[in-house]
Order: C-alpha cells, then sequence, then structure tokens
C-alpha cells in the first residue's frame, strides 16, 4: 500500500504541510486578514514527483476561498500552479495578478511588459489612437507605434484589442 499523503494546516507557524512518508513539504504564507501572501515553498523534487506540491496548494487554495481570503502568490511556485489551475484566479489579488504577467512560468518566452508599453496599452484600452497617446505621453506617433509593436509581440497579440485582452487577462491593466 502506498503512503498517504497528509496535509494540515500550521496556522500558527504560517504555512501549510504536507506529509508523504517521511519527506515534508511547507508552503509559507502570511495572512493579513483578507489575504494569503504566499512567498516560499520548500518541496523537494520527490515530492512535487508525486504531486504533492499540486495537492498542498490546492488545500491552501481551498482554505482560502472557504475563509473568504484573497490571494498573493509571491513566489513561483504559487504562481505556476495558478497560471496551471485558473479556477483558482478569482482568488488572485491585482498585485497576485501582477505577479502571474512577471514571473517565469506558462508565459516562458516572453518578456515582461516595460513601464511605458504599459501606458501605452492604457491608452489603446481607452480607446486613444497611436496620435493621442504621444500627445499624452510627450512622444512621437512612431514611437507610439513602435512601442505598439514590441508590446504586441510580447503578448503574441494578432492586433491592438487582442494586446488588449491579454494585458487585462495577465494583470498589466486594471
Amino acid at each position: 500500500m502506498a503512503a498517504e499523503i497528509v496535509i494540515r494546516e500550521a496556522a500558527d507557524e504560517g504555512r501549510f504541510v504536507a506529509e508523504l512518508g517521511q519527506e515534508t513539504a511547507s508552503a509559507w504564507y502570511r495572512n493579513d486578514g483578507k489575504t494569503l501572501i504566499f512567498y516560499r515553498v520548500d518541496i523537494s523534487d520527490i515530492l512535487v514527483a508525486n504531486g504533492v506540491g499540486i495537492q498542498l496548494m490546492r488545500v491552501a487554495m481551498a482554505q482560502a476561498r472557504q475563509q473568504g481570503l484573497l490571494v498573493e502568490p509571491a513566489c513561483a511556485f504559487a504562481v505556476d500552479y495558478m497560471r496551471q489551475n485558473p479556477d483558482t484566479q478569482d482568488l488572485l489579488t491585482s498585485a497576485g495578478w501582477r505577479l502571474l504577467a512577471r514571473l517565469p512560468g506558462d508565459h516562458a518566452g516572453t518578456d515582461a511588459l516595460t513601464e511605458r508599453e504599459i501606458l501605452i496599452l492604457q491608452g489603446v484600452a481607452a480607446g486613444l489612437e497611436n496620435k493621442q497617446i504621444a500627445l499624452r505621453l510627450g512622444l512621437s506617433a512612431e514611437t507610439i507605434k513602435e512601442h505598439l509593436s514590441h508590446a504586441m509581440s510580447k503578448l503574441r497579440a494578432n492586433n491592438r484589442s487582442h494586446a488588449v485582452v491579454i494585458a487585462l487577462e495577465r494583470g498589466y491593466l486594471r
């Protein structure tokens, strides 16, 4: 008979703990009363291979949902889990969305948007033309076009509107 995974919350220590045989994993968090901020996950490759990390995060997300808390995945493991489990993304804070957009993971191969690209996409989202965005930012329309082209490439967007939709989904725009 295979060993059973035991998962429990050690709230006094600020972590969820998973045990499989003699191995343990921990998802460390801070709870500010509104948000669980997952800042570190300690887990061995063996436990990851046995699916312990997924189950550990599943329990942590269920607990957050049950307590009416939002989630901020401030470490790569939690970010990856939330990217791969879109059903948890309704728990994300706006800062959590930005972390999903910027930390490596499912969007590997795409670069993070620069602040200027984000400002330009905000203008596009507001329905402005390149010339109007250029006036607001004190740049030329050609510079706006160039930045927008880079942003669309990074987001793998087909057009301006598609870029705005993707940027919204990844938390660049709120």
